[in-house]
């Protein structure tokens, strides 16, 4: 999810992993408890107890539409947009603009497409437009550390968006409010979703024989890690390989690296169509087994303990031989006799 926040938000590295820890690790532990309370709040049976994991997926469901929150980056010039007062030749055939690096700004600068370094173009207007690399923006003056930007470049236009304020290094800040959004809806789907992981635990240890209980808990783990874990990282990976715009090209061996640019409307509908998918398939297996199993699973109560049954006896007959004996009524003593 850090890296999620990376690509649709703009946000950095070491942001994004302490947002994602500092909401998922309290929610996953407060959705903990609360499963584990309220099992033992209401006694819920193992039927009932399917039926609660259900309403608590059902109410992750309704939080998954978070992803369609996300931001636009910048148009990378060239890749996504043309260069200013040279407008792209636009093709017939597949009635589209054929964007490319070159320009008539940088075409003695001898670039290399193969060194991605992305700056940005700050206007005094507020704008900002985002460049391949500072070759690629017509910079011929080199980074300077005391001013923190570049200058001179030929390809940042001088008369329009109010004239540029300032060529950076690095890519463009951005400037979307959807991540507080994002964060609000991302806390209750943690929560819910890790709240469904004590119950089926609990469904697990109480529809097995005790002796087999700790062969059915390692099995589930097992079907855990083959189904959801191991292939889970693949699976996401996969999403941001398809979402990739552009990736990076070894001049060397000739092989593709990592992504440029991603296609940040398609890395949310992704996310959103693999997250939607996982969570209706966890309830039809539910239903499924609420279904099938409803016999073995409607009278299934949790097991009275001793201080339960000592508390009923307790309201019914008062004190229990566990109680302390009560100190009997003194009796007085009769005159005339000696204490020795």
């Amino acid at each position: 999810m850090s890296k999620y926040l990376e690509r649709q938000f703009g946000v950095a590295p070491s942001k994004a992993n302490m947002l994602i820890g500092a909401i998922m690790v309290p929610m996953a532990g407060i959705g903990t408890m609360f499963s584990g309370i309220v099992i033992q709040k209401f006694r819920l049976s193992c039927a009932r107890t399917i039926k609660f994991c259900i309403l608590l997926l059902i109410a992750s469901l309704l939080f998954t539409p978070m992803y369609f929150i996300y931001c636009d980056h910048d148009e990378l010039v060239g890749i996504e947009t043309h260069y200013f007062g040279e407008p792209a030749p636009y093709n017939n055939l597949t009635e589209t603009y054929t964007y490319s690096l070159d320009a008539k700004c940088n075409q003695n600068c001898a670039c290399n497409s193969a060194e991605y370094r992305p700056v940005c173009a700050e206007f005094l207007d507020g704008s900002q437009v985002a460049f391949y690399s500072p070759c690629y923006a017509g910079c011929p003056d080199p980074y300077s550390p005391l001013t923190k930007e570049y200058k001179n470049c030929s390809c940042v236009p001088l008369t329009t968006k109010g004239g540029p304020q300032r060529v950076k290094k690095g890519y463009c800040e951005s400037k979307c409010k959807g991540l507080f959004g994002f964060l609000i809806a991302f806390a209750p789907f943690c929560f819910f979703t890790f709240s469904v992981g004590v119950p089926l635990i609990s469904v697990v240890l109480r529809t097995v024989d005790y002796a087999e209980r700790s062969f059915a808990l390692g099995i589930q783990w097992i079907l855990v890690r083959i189904i959801g874990t191991i292939p889970a990282p693949v699976v996401f990976g996969w999403l941001f390989d398809v979402s990739c715009i552009r990736q990076h090209l070894d001049v060397c061996s000739g092989t593709q690296g990592s992504c440029m640019l991603y296609y940040n409307k398609l890395l949310s509908d992704l996310f959103f169509a693999f997250s939607l998918a996982g969570q209706v398939i966890a309830i039809i297996c539910l239903v499924l087994v609420l279904i099938f199993c409803s016999a073995s699973l409607r009278d299934d109560p949790l097991p009275v303990t001793a201080d339960d049954t000592r508390l009923e006896m307790e309201a019914e007959n008062g004190p229990t031989e566990q109680e302390p004996m009560l100190e009997k009524e003194k009796q007085p003593i009769p005159e005339g006799t000696i204490i020795a």
